[in-house]
């Protein structure tokens, strides 16, 4: 008998529990449904009256629906736009206390997870432990409004804007997955717009109380904020280059960013391209496989445009210029274009400690229409540095010289060393270059002298060139030391079949008339020269350096305007004289044909 009680009394202990379990069930989710109906509807009005007391009435919240899952501590949010009162915006235009940046943002669905309601409701402390945000649109729109008064005025934290509402928010972390991103600067004339798809970007310990806000190590109260996108292609708005770029990434904590696979690419080949304009324009491509900007400062980055950081990279690459001779010159002044004007004109503020090389390639093309072939200048195994590169205006106070100290290997075979200074501040565009280069064949120039001057060498040896010059938007000049022997040059013409046939006896001419064939020579002291060389309108900065240097080695290897002018002359003499002989043999010619007909 008692063992046929003991199975009921459990039978009843277990009916019991099931009852307890289902009532309670049911009081927790009637409890449950209560508090999301009654606490729905507040956290609605939170948010918004949030957002519009934080940003002082700037931007407004809207969205469709919001639901609330009390056991499980989940919220979805559906259809949110934020987006900018413009009634606002222009009166904190008018007072001068806009931001230079607002932006719009559009999420399709917002989820908010592990959010417990109860120390919100409570003691008004809100907790997430994730948020995830699916299909993000923002535009960020740009305005150059340089402001005082508004960084004078307004030194509220966001937690002096959130702690009349919470007295603490805490995320752990915030995901944007396939952003839609658009930059809109409107400073110009006709503003550009700049665009990135497929954008990743992951918030992690998100916190605003009372002590976060003096932490100088959090951006927007975040301790670290990565961005990474993937295969970017960019057309520039004339579609002659793709931009491409294979991987980006990005973070607030390491204050670093990092590109890799990076490439500009022109639509056409050489000659191609160039006939796409009616003027001389050159066409650039360049290949590097990573650039790393280090120690960035976001804060001076976001509030006014300027990217300040102690080193940027740029490593192991390609970088080549292709100009095609045979259009018409440009009619604007490519003074312009020196580095220093350029610095100036990039729209955002720029500030760098040092700008590194490491292992890049460059190399500048020309098409000679005389010749109807290209030359070719190549500096290999390119190093070195660039030292305060900046158009900060106060950075400039403090220096406005910046240096710079490369190397590379001239053809793949000279080591050239060079030091410039450029003063970023004279309105001159005032600079200087030194440095040498190491011993070196001269046949090693031969296939750039060969299409581009019709002028070779059979022989010869740079053993040494050193030079110092000083110049500015108007001219160059300096001293050259070029330490060479047994020079020998050779003069080139087209022949019949657009190849190159020696010219022997104006070559006789040019090495007894103009070329001295070794510096020093025998007991004589080593020439030293000192030339000079004025800038034309259509010259660029580095043509006017290489126009310098070229003077001087010429003038080195003994070419003057006197010897140039007997040169000519007898050159000439030569070309009359043997146009005269040819003349009188074909008139030897007639005479005997006229006899034979006779």
């Amino acid at each position: 008998m008692d063992d046929i009680k003991k199975p009921k009394k459990r039978l009843r202990f277990l009916k019991l529990t099931l009852v307890i379990v289902v009532i309670s069930g049911i009081i927790l989710g009637f409890f449950a449904w209560y508090l999301n109906r009654q606490w729905r509807p507040r956290l609605k009005q939170t948010i918004q009256n949030t957002l519009i007391d934080a940003s002082d009435s700037l931007y407004r919240v809207d969205f469709k629906n919001i639901g609330v899952n009390i056991l499980t501590g989940t919220v979805n949010v559906d259809s949110i736009f934020i987006r900018p009162n413009l009634r606002v915006y222009q009166q904190m235009r008018k007072k001068g206390i806009a931001p230079e940046n607002i932006f719009e943002l559009k999420i399709t669905k917002l989820i908010l997870k592990k959010v417990n309601p109860v120390k919100v409701y409570r003691y008004r402390k809100l907790e997430i432990k994730d948020i995830t945000i699916q299909e993000p649109s923002l535009t960020v729109y740009y305005a150059r409004l340089k402001n005082k008064k508004k960084n004078a005025e307004d030194h509220r934290t966001a937690f002096d804007r959130l702690k009349s509402v919470l007295k603490e928010l805490k995320v752990g972390t915030l995901f944007l997955a396939d952003v839609d991103f658009k930059y809109v600067d409107q400073s110009l004339k006709n503003p550009k717009t700049i665009s990135l798809r497929r954008m990743n970007i992951r918030m992690t310990d998100i916190l605003i109380d009372s002590t976060s806000q003096k932490d100088s190590n959090r951006l927007f109260s975040t301790k670290d904020i990565q961005a990474e996108i993937n295969d970017y292609v960019y057309a520039t708005p004339d579609s002659m280059y793709h931009l491409d770029i294979k991987h980006a990434y990005l973070s607030t904590q390491k204050k670093q960013f990092v590109v890799s696979g990076v490439s500009l690419i022109p639509r056409y080949g050489d000659i191609a391209f160039s006939n796409h304009f009616d003027v001389q324009q050159e066409r650039y491509q360049f290949l590097f496989d990573s650039v790393l900007v280090d120690k960035i400062n976001f804060n001076n980055l976001i509030e006014s445009r300027t990217v300040s950081t102690s080193k940027l990279q740029v490593l192991n690459g390609d970088f080549s210029v292709f100009l095609n001779r045979d259009k018409p010159k440009k009619s604007v002044d490519k003074g312009r274009n020196f580095p220093q004007f350029a610095l100036k004109r990039v729209g955002w503020g720029i500030n760098a400690d040092t700008v590194l090389f490491k292992n890049i390639n460059v190399s500048y093309t020309e098409y000679n229409p005389k010749t109807e072939s290209k030359g070719t200048v190549v500096f290999s195994e390119l190093n070195g540095n660039v030292l305060n590169v900046t158009n900060d205006s106060l950075a400039l106070l403090k220096n406005h010289l910046a240096n710079a100290d490369l190397e590379a290997k001239l053809m793949g075979k000279g080591d050239l060393n060079i030091h410039l200074t450029f003063d970023l501040t004279d309105p001159l565009a005032s600079f200087s270059y030194s440095g040498f280069l190491g011993s070196m064949n001269t046949s090693v120039l031969n296939p750039i002298t060969k299409p581009l001057a019709m002028l070779m060498t059979s022989s010869g040896k740079i053993n040494r060139m050193d030079f110092d010059f000083k110049g500015n938007l108007n001219k160059a000049e300096g001293t050259l030391k070029l330490h060479y022997s047994d020079l020998n040059l050779v003069l080139m013409k087209r022949g019949e079949r657009d190849n190159f046939k020696k010219m022997g006896l104006i070559s006789l001419f040019a090495n007894a008339l103009l070329v001295e064939a070794a510096n020093p020579a025998g007991n004589q002291p080593l020439r030293v020269v000192h030339p000079y060389c004025e800038r034309p309108l259509e010259a660029s900065f580095f043509n006017l350096m290489w126009k310098a240097i070229y003077i001087g080695v010429k003038q080195s290897v003994g070419i003057t305007e006197e010897k140039e002018k007997r040169f000519l002359q007898r050159a000439e003499d030569f070309k009359d004289a043997k146009a005269h002989r040819e003349q009188r043999r074909l008139e030897r010619q007639q005479q005997r044909a006229d006899q034979q007909e006779d």
